[in-house]
Order: C-alpha cells, then sequence, then structure tokens
C-alpha cells in the first residue's frame, strides 16, 4: 500500500504519545467531541510541503477559523500559539511515522520572545527596513525557532521568526516538493468559488457530474455564465429536464458532494483528509455517496482518512465494503479516539471487526 503507513504523534495541540499504525486505503477515526479527530486529520498536513517553512504552519493554524469566516477571531499568531501543547512549558510539535516506505519526521519548535516592532516599517519593503530601532517601534509579543523536515534521505531545516502582528501576506511558498494532501473542512462547501475551480480540469468536472448524478440523474454538466449584467460570472448546473439552473438554488449536500468529488480528484496518488463526511449530507444518501467516495479514491489511488461522530455514518461508510458477502481484503481501519487526562488513546480494529461487532462498538461512537 502507498500512502501513510504509520503516524506517531509525540506532541500536537492537546495529542501527546499517540501512535496510530497499521494504517490502511481508508482510515475511519471516530469518538466523542473534543478527542482529537481533527487534530490527527492536521497532523498528517504538516507532511504537505516538504520545504514550505513557515506559510504551512500558518494555514494549518488557520484552518479552524477560516471555515466560519473571513475575518478570523483570533490572530494568527494566537492560533499559531495554540497548536502547542497547552499543558508543556515546551514549545514544541512533533509528529513522525512511515509514508510510502520511507521514514519521516516533523518537528516545529521555539520559544516566545519580545521583540520590537513598528507598524509604519512593517508597511514599506522588507529589503529597506532598518534594523535599528526607529521612532515608532512597540514591543510586543512574538516567538523564535526552526523547522525541521525529514523524508526518507532529504532533510530541511529553515529558522521562522514572528510578531504577533503577522500576516499571511507576509510570506510565500518556497518549496522544492509538495506531496498532494488535501484538507476538506466541515464547511468547506460554504466557498464561493466551487465550481470556477472545477470547470476548469475536465477530469475534475467529469467526476463532479457523475457525482452529482447521484442527486439527480437529470444533471449532465457544471458549468459559469456572466450574469445577466455581465459584472461577474455565475455558477451553474446544466439539468436535462430544467435547463441552466443556479448551483444557489440547490442545497449544501449538492455543494458538499461537489467539493469532495473536485478534491477526490486533486489528491490523485496522494491523501485525502475529510472532517466530519457526513457534514450536509442527508442519510439517505449516505450509501451512495459513501460509497462514491471510496470507490473513487481506490481507483485514484487516493489514501483516506474520515473522521465522524455520527453512527450511522460509520454504518454507511462500512456497507461499502459488502461485508456480508466477504470479510476478505479489507480496506477499512477504524480508530477509535479517547481522551484520559492529558493523553489521546488510541484503538484500531478492522472494518470487518466493527461490523461484526457493531452492537459493541456502537456505544463508542457520540450518535
Amino acid at each position: 500500500m502507498t500512502g501513510l503507513e504509520k503516524l506517531y504523534i509525540d506532541s500536537f495541540r492537546g495529542i501527546t504519545d499517540l501512535y496510530l499504525e497499521h494504517l490502511c486505503p481508508i482510515n475511519l477515526i471516530v469518538g466523542n467531541n473534543n478527542c482529537g479527530k481533527t487534530s490527527v486529520l492536521e497532523a498528517v498536513q504538516f507532511l504537505r510541503f516538504y520545504n514550505a517553512g513557515l506559510i504551512n504552519v500558518l494555514q494549518i493554524a488557520r484552518q479552524r477559523d477560516y471555515q466560519f469566516a473571513m475575518e478570523y477571531s483570533n490572530s494568527i499568531y494566537e492560533n499559531v500559539m495554540c497548536m502547542f501543547p497547552q499543558e508543556s512549558q515546551v514549545r514544541k510539535i512533533e509528529v513522525s511515522g512511515i509514508y510510502n516506505g520511507e521514514e519521516f519526521s516533523y518537528r516545529f519548535h521555539g520559544e516566545n520572545k519580545k521583540m520590537f516592532y513598528d507598524p509604519v516599517q512593517e508597511r514599506r519593503s522588507r529589503q529597506n527596513r532598518s534594523q535599528s530601532a526607529i521612532q515608532g517601534e512597540m514591543e510586543v509579543d512574538g516567538f523564535e525557532g526552526g523547522i525541521l523536515v525529514n523524508l526518507g534521505k532529504e532533510f530541511n531545516q529553515t529558522s521562522v521568526k514572528f510578531h504577533r502582528y503577522i500576516k499571511m501576506s507576509d510570506y510565500s511558498y518556497t518549496e522544492s516538493r509538495s506531496l498532494p494532501i488535501r484538507y476538506v473542512g466541515s464547511f468547506a462547501h460554504l466557498r464561493g468559488d466551487i465550481i470556477t475551480e472545477i470547470v476548469r480540469n475536465e477530469e475534475y468536472k467529469e467526476i463532479c457530474v457523475m457525482m452529482l448524478k447521484l442527486f439527480d440523474k437529470g444533471i449532465s454538466d457544471i458549468l459559469t455564465l456572466p450574469s445577466d449584467t455581465g459584472s461577474h460570472m455565475v455558477s451553474y448546473i446544466k439539468h436535462d429536464r430544467l435547463g441552466n439552473m443556479p448551483l444557489s438554488t440547490y442545497g449544501d449536500g449538492v455543494k458538499r458532494a461537489l467539493v469532495l468529488a473536485n478534491e477526490i480528484a486533486k489528491a490523485r496518488g496522494g491523501i485525502l483528509l475529510i472532517d466530519e463526511i457526513e457534514t450536509s449530507i442527508h442519510k439517505q444518501f449516505y450509501d451512495d455517496i459513501f460509497r462514491f467516495v471510496t470507490k473513487a479514491c481506490l481507483q485514484y489511488n487516493v489514501q483516506l482518512f474520515i473522521t465522524t461522530h455520527s453512527l450511522e455514518a460509520v454504518d454507511g461508510i462500512l456497507k461499502t465494503q459488502d461485508y456480508d458477502r466477504s470479510l476478505n481484503d479489507d480496506k477499512i481501519n477504524v480508530i477509535t479516539l479517547r481522551k484520559e487526562g492529558n493523553k489521546t488513546l488510541s484503538r484500531s480494529m478492522s472494518g470487518a471487526d466493527v461490523y461484526k461487532d457493531r452492537e459493541d462498538f456502537g456505544f463508542e461512537v457520540r450518535l
């Protein structure tokens, strides 16, 4: 199997010393709220860019806020600080494991320091910035440290330094290597650019149309057309009987399906992380949608990590393997997370074992 075989989270958010082994093509992560399910998905994303330095950290840090509003509830600085285990005085994030047969490790470490910040100077070019103290500077909270990444025989080390008023626009990608790791948050379907992205790539669009046909067989195409005023483009779904219908006339379930299909294609040969897969999808569509997602991921060699706290979603995903016909060639690994004090404990079971002991397993998942 290609993909992530083992994952060890030494320290990240509320997780310490968590081992996840025997990872499969489809990994279902379950457990009560606030047990670390989303944190596991975020930890995998540290592998995403081998040489991106701080920009990858910032993107992961702000991910949860981004799902709710463009104006984040916290500063990016505070988002980053929340990624470190709060019960520890040591500021470090450590993740390691085996990916595609190669050992990898990621370490983001440092310490909080006071730094000088000048709002006026900050707007000027970095090349022209004076290193000496100037009028208008003030002392603010900051962080200084480094990022160490090791993947197989490749090693990269980057120094990082930022203050409370850090902005995403201050940084750009410099990675020499990226891995196809895609993340779908609970509210990713609320973005306004879903179709714009899809229509640019025929392969993506074909997969998305196939997904939409599960909701309505009359859907035949996805397109963007100029608005009545011509001032902007409008997203449409082409229907054999109804004609071109604005995407806004469809419910969140259709939009969620579009996002999932789009991200499967983008994650080809890599990893797809789906947080709360059941979000906005009515349970009557679970069997068809989940079967499509798992089948497409296997077809495109995409390793799948799914979180849920819905027992009905667990059932829907298990049904994709047709265990009632055969228990052989099981492709599902079910990971149950549980908090015990400051520790996050895990238990792994094959999909077939969960299917056989469905009633005993059910009490562990919050309905």
